[in-house]
């Protein structure tokens, strides 16, 4: 019998996969698989369980945010071995399932990974980590990971805008030097950030134009801060949001960047936080996940699904 390692966050997103939890695991018995569940226990445990011993596993599923999905493919990546990846996103934005055109249904996302298939997607390396579609520096990047859990579920992507709101009186730059074959230059910069998604945030376009998951360049966006912040900041996020032009805004494609900072920067790394560093190469790991995406061809031939509505929020607090 073929063994499926099954890993998820029973805190990610609304908590929703505690309904769905049994739908899932039949999807997958239902393929001839023996299911060992792990419900993560904190910060690393999924890198961790999976480093140790997903190798011995022939599938491996994830469900939870996209801060699950990182550490799955860290403990992949630090285990040196490569297994089909399917998942199924619980988080507050899920950026690079809606990247990737996996449902946000959980159960439509099981049955997806067992019948679809297998694409060879880029992931990033930062210095001695693994990042699977964003890094960034600068303003709002501690949004991300700095915003309470209970703030996410009971919100959902409007925490985000809550807290970044909050963040806006310690806008600040960082004076850095960055290069690359393709670009290089130097700056006080409020913001940078090193995408292979076509949405980040959970607001799709900001990463530019023709981006291909699997073609072994990321998108580089750099923001320097403007001499004048309030007069000209709503230019810059019209052109970000847009795919504008905008003098304060540098874009362009690498395989490969090197910076220098002038003081530690934060940095956050697929929404979570991803350290300090002073010095940073970011290199793109040309097709290095083989992660399971829908099959259209495959899907029209299996039989129609009807789903259960998930429970909302209004019917769990009505009282009978």
């Amino acid at each position: 019998m073929k063994r499926l390692l099954f890993v998820y966050n029973p805190f990610a997103g609304k908590g929703l996969i505690r309904n769905n939890l049994s739908s899932i695991l039949e999807e997958f018995s239902s393929h001839d698989y023996e299911v060992v569940v792990h419900p993560t226990t904190g910060a690393k445990d999924a890198a961790r369980v999976v480093e140790e011993c997903g190798d011995s596993f022939d599938l491996i599923v994830c469900s939870g945010g996209d801060g699950t999905l990182d550490e799955v493919v860290t403990g992949m990546q630090t285990g040196r071995f490569k297994r089909p990846l399917g998942y199924i996103p619980a988080g507050s934005t899920n950026d690079y399932a809606s990247s990737l055109g996996i449902p946000k249904q959980m159960a439509m996302a099981a049955r997806a990974v067992m019948h679809g298939s297998v694409f060879s997607c880029d992931i990033g390396r930062m210095n001695d980590s693994y990042f699977v579609y964003v890094a960034a520096f600068g303003v709002f990047v501690n949004v991300s990971y700095d915003t309470p859990q209970d703030m996410k579920n009971m919100l959902g992507h409007l925490a985000y805008i809550v807290r970044g709101a909050q963040s806006l009186p310690g806008l600040r730059s960082y004076h850095m030097h960055y290069e690359s074959r393709e670009s290089s230059g130097t700056g006080d910069f409020m913001f940078g950030m090193v995408t292979n998604s076509n949405s980040v945030g959970g607001f799709g376009g900001i990463t530019g134009r023709d981006v291909t998951l699997n073609d072994g360049v990321f998108e580089v966006t750099l923001i320097r801060m403007p001499q004048m912040l309030v007069v000209e900041w709503p230019g810059i996020l019209t052109a970000l949001m847009n795919g504008g032009e905008n003098k304060n805004i540098v874009t362009f494609k690498t395989s490969r960047l090197e910076m220098w900072f002038d003081d530690e920067v934060d940095w956050t790394r697929d929404g979570e936080f991803g350290g300090t560093h002073r010095h940073l190469v970011v290199e793109n790991l040309p097709q290095a996940l083989p992660i399971i995406v829908p099959d259209p061809n495959k899907e029209k031939a299996l039989p129609a699904q009807k789903e259960a509505p998930e429970l909302t929020d209004s019917l769990r607090n009505l009282s009978v």
